[in-house]
């Protein structure tokens, strides 16, 4: 309700109370956009997980930013020189890694690392192997965009030419105009990276056949059976590191209480001066050669393993964990070995096999958009 004030004319008061109501008629329109959007999104979560989930506050979820974004990933114009894509590194038959040791960039340099998977991040609290100021997609999106070694993409210094090759095509006219009604330009480089990270996080695997046991829907054998035994067992303590929902959030604490996700694991005597680890973030010895802990989901379609790639079968990972890894000083007291029979390795191979979830690698709302070749659009 309006203040009266002496001698204003009543003209004047209707236009404030239609400002009034329609201040309040835009945000209520507003927050019901928001919590529409974000049900849309946790539609896509398993109820019982629904409360471990992270998102990126700035950039609240919609089905439009999803959906040019798919295009964006596939997209190799997105590349300076047009020769790679998100997918390039990224691809759902290998679930979004890419089955090389180390990933390949536009210019042919090799990456620092092992190529992740991009099933279920949003889940995960931190991003990447070895940077902890990185924690959702849209921030890390800075580093295959950015980076200049090596050189991923290659948009350091090309942005307006890639930008301007995006706004050239008819369809990102549209859907950009879409997914960012507000913007005057909604060509920015803000916004491709939301659009791409509102795809990525609809990647969200929870059909594999150890949740299918989980769920009452299937069975498991009794080796696979076996082997979760021994997953779960303290002998091998796996699940003290690898937890939660994406097999990913270790329960393991520091002296002072602290929740641990970087760790040692013994996996080198001494770790290459080109990769150190946490280490080449916070500069601190106790993190040489610490990591953070990877999901263990779908691992029969992201071989190799381990941060560099070192490993091609899960066999050869178990075997490391059995030996107690190398000596190290900033190896993790957990790790000192335990022995297996071999049909008890057999067994724990098993096991992890039914964490894999076959469908995220052909789920056409997941596939290559394009019928062509998008660099001819």
């Amino acid at each position: 309700m309006c203040c009266r004030y002496p001698g204003m004319p009543k003209q004047v008061y209707i236009l404030l109370a239609l400002f009034s109501l329609t201040g309040f008629f835009f945000i209520f329109k507003t927050q019901g956009n928001k919590k529409k959007e974000e049900n849309a999104f946790l539609k896509l979560i398993p109820n019982e997980y629904r409360n471990g989930i992270y998102l990126y506050p700035a950039n609240p979820f919609s089905e439009e930013k999803a959906l040019v974004g798919r295009y964006l990933f596939y997209d190799r114009r997105l590349s300076f020189n047009q020769t790679r894509s998100c997918a390039s590194c990224h691809d759902p038959k290998f679930s979004f890694t890419d089955g090389y040791r180390r990933s390949v960039g536009a210019v042919g340099d090799l990456h620092q690392r092992n190529s992740s998977p991009l099933i279920n991040l949003v889940f995960d609290r931190y991003l990447t192997a070895a940077d902890p100021s990185l924690n959702y997609p849209e921030q890390q999106l800075d580093n295959p965009m950015f980076h200049t070694d090596p050189i991923e993409l290659g948009w350091k210094g090309n942005e307006k030419e890639i930008l301007r090759r995006l706004n050239q095509d008819q369809y990102y006219q549209a859907k950009m105009k879409a997914a960012f009604p507000g913007d005057k330009d909604p060509f920015t480089v803000k916004n491709v990276q939301y659009s791409l990270a509102s795809f990525v996080k609809t990647i969200i695997s929870f059909n594999s056949p150890y949740d299918q046991y989980k769920s009452g829907e299937r069975q498991l054998s009794d080796m696979e059976k076996k082997g979760m035994e021994l997953f779960f067992s303290s002998k091998l303590n796996c699940s003290r590191c690898h937890g939660g929902a994406n097999f990913s959030s270790p329960s393991l604490t520091d002296s002072e209480g602290n929740l641990q996700h970087y760790f040692n694991t013994g996996l080198y005597e001494q770790y290459p001066n080109s990769d150190q680890g946490l280490y080449q973030k916070t500069l601190l010895e106790k993190d040489k050669g610490k990591f953070r802990v990877p999901t263990l989901r779908n691992l029969a379609f992201t071989a190799p393993y381990f941060h560099d790639g070192s490993v091609q079968t899960l066999d050869e990972v178990i075997m490391a964990y059995e030996s107690g890894g190398k000596n190290h000083p900033n190896k993790h007291p957990l790790i000192k070995g335990f022995q297996l029979k071999s049909v008890e390795r057999k067994a724990l191979v098993n096991f992890l096999i039914t964490l894999s979830d076959s469908s995220i690698c052909n789920n056409k709302s997941f596939s290559n958009p394009f019928e062509k070749d998008e660099t001819k659009y």
